[in-house]
């Protein structure tokens, strides 16, 4: 029987409040014993794959609803940009939206333009750098601090906290600040200031156990004899290797490789989704391909370690890739890497190097490590990726 903490409750209830259509059916035997078979799963409108008993376009939806969403803390030197954009109208330009959310603490040391709402629930609040831009609402389940910063947040403000500014202007000086009777006050406000209670619940779904819970049945029940592919197929790869991932769901021990330069393409060709128990780790390159009308759910159960560049999904459709890392450790993306997915990697910090990091779609990491700027696009088109039953 499938395993599932409290986490993972929240998650399959987050999912079914926003989709109650989403029904819980098995879709994973191959020969349909258990449920659908490939040819069911991959027909005209056939079932939605699912997860812990949820739709996998629900589970999507909920869970990449931040721009960036921290399971522990977020602290930057470097600058954090966030918009939203849209992949269903390409020519749209990327504009307000793109939220940034923490389950502890936001620590800025340098200036934070964050396109939507910023919501932090830890005790520790916001420690604001020298210029926080929020263009929709901001809340803090802490205090707010930046005795010299200059905040301007477009919505309202709740802080849990004390609040020391140099000047904060909300909702262009018609904005409502409000924070505890006990808290104190100092610095420049420029909006309505009452006292009220405020309380902010975790913004993140961080659900530890939700990769190896899958992984696990994946590797009992999975498409891979109809497709003709072995668990360790890409085991000790030597050179350049390309996957094809045609519509279904396919289980790999672990893709690693064997000799320097080894680098592996998965290859989406259909709907598919990829379960890998152990490591991924490549001494050169991994990319991601997705064709038009494709897409791919890849879960990893151990570490994502790549030492060349990852070229990860289509920035045209993000959607279209969702990535859901089990690992505790980090995830490195190199210079000229490029993620244009979806990242959901709750015990995992996502590393880069000084060079600026732009990525389409969403993550929701343990924390953002990088020494450079990133610039975080979120698309909305998340939330319509596919249809559940």
């Amino acid at each position: 029987m499938m395993r599932r903490g409290r986490a993972g409750i929240a998650v399959a209830a987050a999912a079914a409040a926003a989709c109650a259509s989403c029904t819980a059916r098995d879709t994973v035997a191959t020969s349909g014993a258990e449920g659908d078979s490939i040819a069911a799963y991959c027909e005209q409108g056939g079932p939605a794959l699912e997860v812990g008993g949820t739709c996998v376009y629900q589970l999507a939806s909920t869970l990449f609803s931040h721009a960036v969403c921290a399971c522990q803390d977020l602290t930057r030197d470097s600058e954090l940009t966030t918009d939203e954009l849209d992949s269903n109208y390409p020519l749209e330009p990327a504009g307000k939206g793109g939220d940034v959310a923490s389950n502890v603490t936001v620590h800025a040391n340098s200036r934070m333009a964050i396109g939507g709402t910023l919501t932090v629930s830890g005790a520790a609040g916001v420690e604001a750098g020298p210029d926080l831009e929020v263009r929709a609402d901001l809340r803090s389940g802490g205090p707010l601090g930046g005795p010299s910063s200059e905040i301007v947040v477009e919505g309202n403000a709740s802080v849990a906290g004390t609040v020391m500014v140099g000047t904060m202007t909300i909702g262009e000086g018609t904005g409502t600040l409000t924070t505890p009777s006990a808290a104190g006050l100092t610095g420049q406000v420029n909006g309505r200031v009452v006292e009220g209670a405020v309380s902010v619940p975790p913004p993140c779904i961080c659900d530890q156990a939700l990769v190896p819970d899958e992984v696990e049945r994946r590797a009992v029940v999975n498409d891979d004899a109809e497709a003709e592919l072995t668990p360790d197929r890409l085991v000790n790869v030597e050179g350049d290797d390309e996957l094809p991932l045609p519509c279904g769901r396919f289980y790999l021990d672990e893709i690693s490789g064997v000799t320097e330069g080894s680098t592996v393409t998965l290859h989406a060709t259909g709907r598919a989704s990829l379960f890998v128990a152990g490591n991924i780790t490549l001494t050169q390159g991994l990319t991601i391909a997705i064709d038009d009308g494709a897409e791919l759910d890849l879960f990893v159960g151990g570490n994502v370690q790549v030492a060349g560049t990852m070229l990860l999904g289509d920035p045209g459709r993000t959607y279209a890739l969702r990535i859901y890392v089990a690992s505790d450790g980090s995830i490195n993306l190199p210079d000229g890497s490029m993620l244009a997915g979806n990242l959901y990697a709750p015990l995992t910090d996502l590393r880069w190097s000084a060079v600026p990091l732009e990525v389409r779609g969403a993550v929701v990491v343990r924390r953002l490590t990088g020494s450079g700027p990133i610039t975080v696009h979120h698309d909305k088109a998340i939330a319509s990726a596919g249809r559940c039953p």
